[in-house]
């Protein structure tokens, strides 16, 4: 018989059970929960505690009384140590610690039972759990930091330019359109709260970030070009952080429209005579005439008002293994967030019409037709078990599959980011659709960085294909 001193009584709808006190670490009110898509129906998702991420299991689910519904004030989670894993339950109602007396308890003799005994308290009857025995190893979803492997030069680049294309940013600024060159782009974050006002500069100087203890000039880029301020409490808003060798600066733009290689034969250079050395050339596609900003004028901008001079460019010091970072594409859908590894992506357009494929999954909208290649697209929200709308702000992320190229339709693109190794912790399951989380905010915003080939096989792609 186990010794038991002191039972953790807990209630789960109209029945009591209890649990070794030992085996519980905190008891917590309910925090923000992370759904994990297509987990065990028991596991309600993670949260982040003390740094840590942690699975929460519905110990109603788990036994299959209900669900617990975490909005409501008497819900919390208990934490428990279960063979070295962390590990949270969510129940209805923690309602008190009682010190055991051996004489109200009775061993439960059954084999293979998770109710290890029974405890009279009063007219109550409470059922004591064995947390062990309840959870099962197809529930959880373990994770643990990871060392990000240093980008080597010599590996082959997937999603490199063709010699035929450059690849562009595209933005929207008072329903005109512009466009940046990538190789400029460091990262597109959302506009924080804490901007610094710095006195004296000029208007499109909104002030000043710090970035990874980095100081970063914020400028206004409709003040910059003529245009009424940016909304920066706009949920469209995003800083762009240009880089030009070892300097950068902060570009606040109205609303990022996709990231594309464009045929360098539709660009048409405007002449020195236009008298507007911000725009170096136009770009025509279907719908829109494009301006592109001058790379030059950035490189001026950035060298002319960045705070700070480093001694080592961001990207040497990826390369010589003295910054572990990865840079993600995170996007979103419905109100959760979740990335692939930017290396995987080729672009992300906007949303097009897509060519529907008869007797295809139900998760496979249909093909798109990219600049001559066929591509299959990924209903993302479909697959994860999320409800599908498409918006105007609904892109297509094309990703590199084993060479293959597939587009993964989400509700919108957030952030292209550098993340610290310090926020990332990798499943301890290879084959997990779940790659790694990321912790950002003390935890109040957790990215799921997703696995490709656990959205879709290549064997999959390659059927497609020939449908298509």
């Amino acid at each position: 018989m186990k010794q038991i001193d002191t039972i953790l009584q807990i209630r789960l709808g109209d029945e009591y059970f209890g649990i070794d006190s030992d085996d519980s670490n905190q008891i917590l009110r309910v925090p923000i929960i992370t759904s994990i898509p297509l987990a065990n129906n028991s596991l309600s998702g993670i949260v982040v505690l003390n740094g840590k991420i942690v699975p929460v299991l519905d110990l109603k689910k788990v036994l299959g009384i209900g669900s617990v519904d975490a909005k409501k004030d008497a819900s919390r989670i208990i934490t428990l140590n279960v063979d070295g894993e962390d590990i949270a339950i969510l129940v209805d109602e923690v309602v008190d610690a009682l010190n055991m007396d051996e004489s109200n308890y009775d061993e439960n003799t059954s084999e293979d039972n998770f109710i290890i005994g029974f405890y009279k308290q009063k007219d109550d009857l409470i059922q004591i759990i064995e947390p062990k025995s309840i959870i099962k190893d197809d529930m959880i979803e373990g994770f643990e930091p990871i060392e990000v492997e240093k980008i080597s030069d010599d590996i082959e680049d997937v999603t490199s330019k063709s010699m035929d294309t450059d690849r562009y940013l595209f933005f929207a600024s008072k329903q005109e359109f512009f466009a940046v060159d990538i190789e400029l782009v460091a990262e597109l974050i959302f506009v924080p709260d804490d901007i610094t006002p710095i006195a004296g500069t000029q208007n499109s100087n909104l002030g000043a970030i710090t970035l990874r203890d980095e100081v970063i000039d914020v400028f206004d880029f409709n003040i910059v070009f003529g245009f009424e301020a940016v909304d920066l409490k706009s949920d469209d808003a995003r800083l762009l952080i240009l880089r030009d060798e070892n300097k950068k600066l902060a570009l606040c733009v109205e609303n990022i429209q996709e990231i594309k290689d464009i045929d360098l034969s539709k660009i048409e250079a405007l002449s020195s005579s236009m008298g507007d050395n911000k725009i170096q050339s136009l770009y025509k596609d279907d719908k829109n005439i494009v301006s592109i900003v001058s790379s030059t004028y950035f490189r001026g901008l950035i060298d002319e008002f960045s705070v700070t001079t480093q001694t080592q460019t961001f990207s040497q010091e990826q390369k010589n293994g003295s910054s572990n970072m990865r840079e993600l594409a995170v996007f979103a859908i419905e109100k959760e967030e979740f990335a692939f590894d930017i290396e995987s992506v080729q672009e992300i357009i906007t949303y097009q019409e897509v060519t529907p494929l008869p007797e295809s999954d139900e998760y496979i909208d249909g093909v798109i037709n990219l600049r001559g290649s066929i591509i299959p697209v990924v209903n993302l929200p479909k697959k994860l078990n999320f409800e599908a709308n498409l918006t105007d702000k609904s892109k297509i992320v094309v990703c590199i599959i084993d060479d293959e190229k597939v587009g993964f339709l989400v509700d919108d693109v957030n952030d292209i980011m550098f993340i610290e190794d310090r926020f990332v912790s990798s499943s301890k399951k290879s084959e997990s659709l779940i790659k790694s989380t990321i912790s950002l905010d003390g935890g109040e915003r957790v990215i799921l960085e997703l696995r490709l080939k656990q959205i879709i096989s290549i064997d999959d792609l390659q059927d497609i294909k020939k449908e298509g």
